[in-house]
Parts: C-alpha cells; structure tokens; sequence
C-alpha cells in the first residue's frame, strides 16, 4: 500500500511539472488577454480615531496574488479574478482588518476600511502550521511566533540569523571562530537541536540547505545547515517560527520546527543605509539595502531587494608568549616574541544580496507567481598560528613563522515559480523550485611544507556544492459537514531530488612534494602534507552524489464545537538511497475553556533523512584536542560511511533519524493587548547522526597504515550512535498600551528553557574497542548536553511618541559548557556563567519620509567568562566559540532610512 502511494505521487509530481511548464510557456498569451473577466476592488483607508487617511497600509485579496498599497489620500484599487474573498489590511500600529468581499466581472466594488489603533498586534494570521487561511497566533493548536519588518528593523542587526536570535528565545546563533568554513556560513539552531533539525521555508516553500558540513569544534558539528544570512533582511515582511514537529506536514527535518520567511509583496519603497564598529574600534560594518515595488504587466506586484554588507574582521586573541623559535635561538628574548599572531573573532565578509518576489493573477482565474534570489560571499578567516619552529612553517619562506588564511567564495541562489487557481472546488498550488549552494576554499598566505621552499604561497583547495529540486502539487477544500466549522481538507504530493558534489583542489594543494623537513631537530622526518590549515580535497575526495525523494501528504482541521479545534497530518516519504518508506503523523488540539483563555497540544512523528554531505562528505582539518593534558595540533581526516577506511574503523551506513514530539500548552489573552502562552515540550529523537570524536591513537594510525592507508594522523565518521531527550518550556508575553501624552508602548517577555540528555550510545566497534578507542567521546557529549544555553531570557520594550521611538532589548543568555574528551575526572570541563546583554536604540523620523537611528548592542560591553588555561591555546584564545553571544564586546551604529 504504502509503496502504491509514493508510486502514485511520483507519477502526479511528474505531471503537475509538465503542466507547469506548459502553463509557463503560454503565459505571455495569457498575459495579453487579461482584462477580460476581472472585476475591481476599491476604497479609502483611514485611521479610525482621527479619520485621516493612511498611506502605505498593505491591502491583501487572500489566496491570490492581487493586492495594493494604499496612496497618499489613503485609496487603493486592485484587479481581481471575478469570485468571493477574504481582504485584509494591515498597517503597523494598527489592528488588522479583514472582511469578505464579492467581486463581480466587469463591475467596481468599494471597500473603505476604518483602522483601530493597537500597540500589540494580537491576532496576526499565520500560514505556518496550518492549510487553514484564518488562523491566527493565539487561537493555533501549536506556539509560533511572528515577527514583522518592524521586529526585524528594531533589533539593529543586519544578518538574518542574528536578528532571529535576538527576537525569538528559543533561537541560537552562536558565533565559532576558527573552525574553517563555518567561520564563513555560522549556523542557528531552534529548541537546543542541531541546525538540520529546523526546516526553513521561504513563502512556505522549502528552503536549500548549504553545502557545508560543520566537522570542527562548534554548535552543530555534524550538520549542514541553511545559510540565513544569504536571505536580506530588508526583503522580509515577516517572520513566523513554529516552535513544533512538522514532519507529517512539511517532510524531512521539521523535527525542532519551522521558519517560514515571508517576503514583501506590495511595500512601501525605500532605502536604508548602516554603518558601525566594535568599542574596539574593529568589526566596521557598512550595510546598504534598498527595497521597492512595482505592478506586474500593470497589475499584479513585483517587489525586489538589493543589499551590500560589509562586515570587517574582529580580533580578541592575546599575545603568543609562547617560545617562537628552536632553542638556543636569539629572538627567543627579543621582538617579536610577545605578539598577538592569531585571530579569534568574527570573519571578514563581503555580501551582495539580490531577491525578488512576483505575483499576477490572469483572466482565467489563474494566478502565477514567482520568488528567489542569488547572493554571493567573500570570506576571510584565519587559522592556527605557525610558529617558527614548527614543523608545518617553511622556514626559508616565513622566517618568523605565518597565520594562514582561509578565503571563501560562496555563491546561494533559489528561485521558484508556481501557478494556483480552484477546480472542483479545490484551491490547488502546482510550484516548483530549484536552490543551490557551492562554498569554494582559496588557502592563502600558507605553505604545503613537502614542496620546501619551491612551495606556493596560495592554492585553490577545491569546492563543495549542494542543489535541491523540490515540486509540490497541494489541493485544499473546507467541506460543509455539519459541524461548528467545515472540516478543511488538504493533500498533495512532493517530488525533491537532492544534489551533492565535492571538487578537488589544484595538485600542490593536497600532493606530497617529496622534501622532506629541512631543518630543526625533525630534520630530515615526513613534514604534513597539503596546503597549511586547510589540505585541498584530493581526487579520492571527489564524488558527484545525487537521490530522488516522493512524498503524499494529507492534512485535516475542523471544529467539532466552537471551543475546540482538531487537526490531523499524515505523509507518507521514500528516498531513492534508502529501502522501504517512512511513514508520519501528527494530531493537534485546542480547547478554549472560556473566551480568551485555552489549552492546546500536540503529539507528532518525525524523521529526518541523512543528508547527502553526511553520507559523502570527505576532507582533512586541523583540529586542537586535549592529549595528555596538552592541546595538541591534530590533522584529522573525515571520511564518508562508505569507504574502506572508515568500514576498518566499524563504520556502518547512515539510517534516518526519527523523533516523536510531545507538545502541551495554555494560551490566555486576560484583556485588550495582553496576551501570555506556555508550552512544555519534550522531544524524543533515535539513531540520531553525528560525527564521532577524533580516533588519534598510535594504534589507529599503525592500523589504517598496515590496511593501506598511511598518513592518517586522525579519523573520523558519521554515525547513528546516539539517542536523545530534548525537554523545553517556552513562554511568551506581549502587552501594549496607550499614554495620555499619545505616545505608545510595547512589551514583549520571552523565555526558553532547555534541556537535552542523551539516553543512549552505541557500543564501540571491535575495530575501535580492540585500539581503546571510543566511538562517541565525552567532548562530543558535552557538545550536545552542555554546548547550548539552558535558559535564555528576552525582554524587550519599545516607546512611540509621534515622529520618535526608543527600544530597549535585554537578554540572559544562560550557562553553557564544555566537556574536554581525554580527561575523564572532568577536572578540564569548564561551565560559562549566564550573561545580560543589553541594547539600546533611538529614532527619529524627518519630514515624514527619513529616519536616523543610532544604537549600541551589549551597551555594557559584557564578555563571556573566560577559558580555563587548558583550553585557551597557552592562553591565546581566552573565550569559546560556545558563546551565544560572541566576544565582541560593545558595538554602536548609525542608520537612515529614507521610504517614499
């Protein structure tokens, strides 16, 4: 039965996209011909209190992709196929409107709308969660936040992923420094889990993944995750985080939840330009980002964002007083011994972000609509320090040692087109979207130490690529059925081929030379091989990797009675790597006791399939761990599942994980603009992948040497060696309310308790247990149970008087934790204290069309506690990368928006 149904939604998925094909290529027929058909949609917007008209309030026909902007004198018109709808209006400081409509062909009808004042927006419609088109924040059966582009503007932030973080509690984005590639692409993760846990969606669609694997020492190692910061913040008209499972709704790594970023459709235009720096006086960002709209063939929107982020290095890195040359050397007591040589802090970036956003309906009822866009990064990272007498420095090229650089160039883009119309009664929904992400590795100022001094300075070490094509045909109908709502009735089927590639890097990048030390007391010894910091991806790396994935979903919600709402999700998935199909589902309820009071929760299935970088993914790092209570410089190797080496060392292949989510809360709205929700959940996830610790044992080495495979000074795999139980409470709290002088104010309360144990690890493979080493250490346990705050604590308030606005933003991040993996008495752990970080801002609005704002984030310049000396680099490094806020100390801006 099950594999008659993934059959049957391959073959619909393949039609759906021929027919989407052919729709796209008649549309410039179809597009001449509207006019016919249509009928229109008029009035006035004004403010309720005072009667004057309100420019800019967005007017939306919903299900469609009609909608306006409304003018100076508060007017608005939209061309709409003829049928009865749901229109909204929204405007910020204002409550919703929304009303039913008829619309007649060729007749014109008026609609004025009269909005009410509201600091606090209670009854935001939500698509997340829900098929559902009047579903709002409080009366969900699951917690999801939503967050407008005046949320987003107020955080001062300029990546994505940092302004999640700062307005959703349950978001962590810490900032790693040293760690390669992830230096370059930081990724966030939702409810403690690991970033490939979060599903992003973009206008509800599914978002690609990066095509980086996380192996080094920071939150997430193991996993690839979305690149948030390649969506620009200026192209968001607001975000929604479902804090739940959702696999049965929307597929594969929804186990944590869901954000769906919902792009601006009609917008007021305008620009906006940021710059500031570090108390330091390093960090310098300069941000510049316009936004604009315009109609599509004269109806219809097209709305497209352009941003250019520049973002200077940090370094908080102390001197290296450690000796720098070989013994007996003269400089050893003189300059420049005592320098700081290392870097440990944020990356340099160079970002130009362009995204676009594009709806019409036709004559015939049909409306396309299209999204996407490209971005492209230049990072700049550093690496370890290579002292003079180290072994890896070439001497007669970098006498007084080198830091080698690791420089990326990313490149992320998506774009998808669809169509959707109703027949038979079903508001149907054919798209199809296609997203790649390739990350390519530049190594300069570095040496590969086996060419001597004949070795380059740079080298081109390869690159890493990762595409996605997802199509998605989705029915949905509310049926009549005697009940105190129609029973909402939605399906549909998924047809996604996933893509992953590894290129190799130019020879001199990974070969050995054949010179061997030149000096020193190792002279004459096998020097490291590859290019210093980062080896290129050799030949055996190389792999172009590809699966297809079917999918049938079906997803019900009704209301019994007034008071209750039920839902039900099922789907149904098989990938093309993996036998058999796997199976979800998910049941959600909410019972209002009283007005404005209810209980709700969920209880759902998850799984999320290995991604094809954990399966293939291949490379060689330098990492630090602690050996012998020293920590030591260790070149370890990755290597996939698959290959011979890590079969030696008791790999097996990769299986997906499945997760079972338990979610209860109550929600209460006491009185006008206050409202308050709780939820307990508690997330159970088996055979959950990560990468094991490092195996840098002599007799791993003698053992992959005596196998064939010699020069491996550490080994690594992925595998489904652990269970775990992730246990939360999230609360939530938005109150808002007039003064008499007329100005307004809002507070928002947000609080996150985490807590995640792991339940279960395998045994070690004979192959390790013989060798005493172990498959999944106590480093990478600290990693998952202590590498996330337990707590964090938002509080937020914003004023609003007229022309002039203050927001002031505070945040306990709490306690995080490391584990070291050789010390099993636990004497090297270290626990880092929870920190208040506040920020402050101000605005001011000029001739009704310019706003300056300056602002300070961690105003009281607040630092993490710092390492204990075993796990500082000799005192180097005197903060961790665990840290959710960074270690950048106080950072102050200045930002003018001009909107027409």
């Amino acid at each position: 039965m099950t594999g008659s149904l993934v059959r049957l939604a391959s073959r619909l998925v393949t039609r759906a996209s021929i027919v989407l094909l052919g729709t796209v290529l008649a549309l410039p027929a179809t597009a001449r011909a509207q006019g016919a058909g249509t009928g229109i949609l008029t009035g006035k917007v004004t403010d309720a209190a005072s009667s004057e008209p309100i420019q800019g309030a967005v007017i939306q026909v919903v299900g469609t992709q009609s909608g306006a902007l409304s003018r100076s004198a508060g007017t608005y018109r939209v061309v709409v196929a003829p049928g009865r709808y749901e229109v909204r209006v929204r405007f910020l400081g204002f409550a919703m409107g929304r009303d039913s409509v008829t619309i007649v062909a060729g007749q014109t009808v008026t609609k004025d709308w009269s909005l009410n004042r509201a600091p606090v927006n209670l009854n935001q419609v939500v698509t997340t969660g829900t098929r559902r088109t009047d579903r709002t924040v409080l009366d969900a059966p699951a917690p999801i936040d939503v967050f407008t582009s005046e949320d987003v503007k107020i955080t001062g932030r300029t990546e994505t992923a940092a302004i999640l973080q700062t307005l959703a509690p349950s978001v962590n984005f810490p900032r790693p420094s040293v760690t390669d590639g992830t230096d370059h692409e930081r990724p966030a993760t939702l409810r403690g889990l690991d970033p490939d846990h979060v599903l992003v969606l973009i206008n509800g669609k599914r978002r690609h993944a990066s095509a980086l694997i996380n192996v080094n020492g920071s939150v997430g190692r193991g996993s690839a995750a979305v690149d948030l910061n390649a969506i620009p913040a200026e192209a968001i008209d607001h975000i929604e985080v479902l804090r739940d499972g959702a696999a049965a709704q929307y597929g594969s790594d929804a186990i944590a939840g869901v954000v769906n970023i919902i792009l601006k459709t009609n917008a007021t235009p305008e620009a906006s330009g940021t710059t500031g720096q570090t108390n330091k006086g390093d960090g310098r960002v300069i941000d510049g980002a316009i936004n604009t709209s315009s109609t599509l063939f004269g109806e219809g929107f097209f709305n497209v964002t352009g941003e250019y982020r520049n973002r200077e290095a940090t370094n908080r890195s102390r001197a290296d007083k450690r000796q720098q040359y070989f013994t007996g050397d003269p400089r050893n007591t003189s300059p420049p011994f005592d320098l700081v040589n290392h870097r440990l802090g944020d990356a340099a970036t160079k970002d130009g972000l362009g995204f676009f956003n594009a709806g019409r309906s036709l004559s015939n009822g049909i409306q396309v609509y299209g999204f996407g866009g490209l971005s492209y990064r230049e990072g700049d990272a550093a690496g370890f320090y290579r002292r003079a007498q180290d072994d890896r420095t070439v001497r007669a090229i970098y006498p007084n040692g080198f830091l080698p650089l690791i420089d990326s160039k990313i490149w992320d883009g998506a774009f998808t087109l669809g169509v959707k119309g109703k027949v038979a009664g079903f508001d149907w929904d054919l798209s199809s979207e296609y997203g790649r992400n390739t990350f390519e590795f530049d190594i300069n100022h570095t040496a590969n130490v086996s060419y001597g001094a004949a070795s380059k300075t740079s080298f081109y070490a390869g690159q890493l690529g990762a595409n996605q094509w997802t199509n998605n045909l989705d029915f949905v109908q509310a049926f009549q059925v005697g009940l105190a709502s129609p029973l909402n009735v939605a399906f549909g089927a998924e047809f996604r081929r996933d893509g992953y590639f590894i290129k190799e890097g130019e020879p001199a990048s990974y070969l050995d030379g054949g010179v061997k030390i030149l000096d020193g007391p190792n002279a004459g010894k096998q020097p490291a091989i590859g290019s210093q910091v980062f080896p290129g991806f050799r030949p055996t790396d190389a792999v172009n990797a590809s699966r297809n994935n079917t999918a049938a979903y079906v997803d019900l919600e009704t209301n019994p009675i007034a008071q209750l709402t039920l839902g039900a999700a099922g789907r149904v998935e098989h990938y093309s790597d993996y036998t058999g199909a796997t199976s979800t589902g998910k049941l959600s309820a909410r019972y209002e006791v009283v007005p404005g009071y209810a209980v709700r929760g969920t209880l759902s299935s998850g799984f999320r399939a290995p991604s094809l970088g954990q399966t293939w993914f291949s490379s060689t790092a330098t990492n630090f761990q602690v050996i012998g209570g020293v920590l030591t410089p260790v070149d370890s190797k990755t290597f996939p599942v698959t290959s011979q080496q890590a079969i030696i060392l008791g790999a097996q292949a990769l299986k997906p994980e499945k997760s079972s989510n338990l979610s209860l809360g109550v929600t209460a709205e006491p009185f006008q603009s206050f409202s308050i929700s709780v939820d307990a959940y508690r997330i159970f996830i088996t055979d959950r992948i990560a990468l094991t610790g490092n195996f840098v044992g002599d007799s791993v080495r003698v053992k992959l040497a005596n196998a064939g495979f010699p020069g491996v000074g550490g080994a690594r795999y992925f595998t489904n060696a652990i269970d775990t139980r992730t246990e939360g409470l999230d609360v939530v709290a938005n109150y808002g309310f007039s003064l008499p002088d007329a100005s307004t104010i809002r507070l928002t309360g947000g609080f996150n308790r985490n807590y995640t144990r792991i339940t279960r690890i395998s045994s070690t493979p004979p192959a390790l247990s013989a060798q005493q080493e172990t498959l999944f250490d106590r480093g990478e346990r600290g990693r998952i149970e202590r590498g996330q705050p337990g707590t964090n604590l938002h509080l937020m308030a914003n004023w609003q008087k007229h022309d002039f606005g203050l927001n002031v933003n505070a945040v306990q991040y709490g306690k995080v934790g490391v584990f070291t993996a050789s010390d099993k008495t636990g004497a090297s752990d270290q626990t880092y204290g929870a920190k208040w970080i506040t920020d402050l801002s101000a605005s001011y609005q000029f001739f009704h069309h310019v706003t300056a704002a300056v602002g300070a984030d961690n105003i009281f310049n607040v630092y993490p506690d710092e390492n204990k000396a075993i796990l500082s680099n000799s005192g180097i490094f005197p903060y961790s990368g665990y840290s959710p806020f960074g270690y950048n100390g106080a950072y102050y801006y200045v930002r003018f928006t001009i909107s027409r």
